[in-house]
């Protein structure tokens, strides 16, 4: 899937969980590049704004999957598996939206980095 954005970028965006990264061209970053504020917030913003299109293309497929399932026939009901499946790999993306960002993601590293350079300056190693 390719996308366009405002900023002219055409390519791929991909989000794994210990990051995000785009392939293609054009785009580059057009804002100020000593705001990293901005950038934490948009970074932040995309992320989250991911996981709720990710919500809702899970509740939109699994009412389609619902329809056709009692379509078919009573007998064999099957959309639960689906939804089972679907909803733990939703839940560990919530998880790595709201849980572990703070945990695992940019910010943690930040910290730890301060604090080890805290400690080698505080402790003459």
């Amino acid at each position: 899937m390719t996308l366009q954005d405002e900023e002219g970028f055409e390519g791929v965006e991909f989000h794994t969980p210990v990051g995000s990264f785009r392939a293609g061209r054009g785009g580059g970053w057009t804002g100020d590049d000593g705001d990293e504020e901005y950038r934490r917030a948009r970074r932040r913003v995309r992320r989250v704004m991911g996981f709720y299109r990710h919500l809702s293309t899970y509740v939109s497929v699994l009412l389609v999957l619902l329809v056709i399932d009692i379509v078919t026939g009573p007998d064999e009901f099957w959309v639960q598996w689906v939804a089972l499946v679907w909803g733990i790999i939703l839940a560990l993306h919530f998880l790595n939206v709201w849980v572990f960002d703070s945990v695992l993601g940019r910010e943690a590293e930040k910290r730890m980095i301060e604090h080890e350079l805290r400690k080698r300056q505080g402790g003459g190693q």
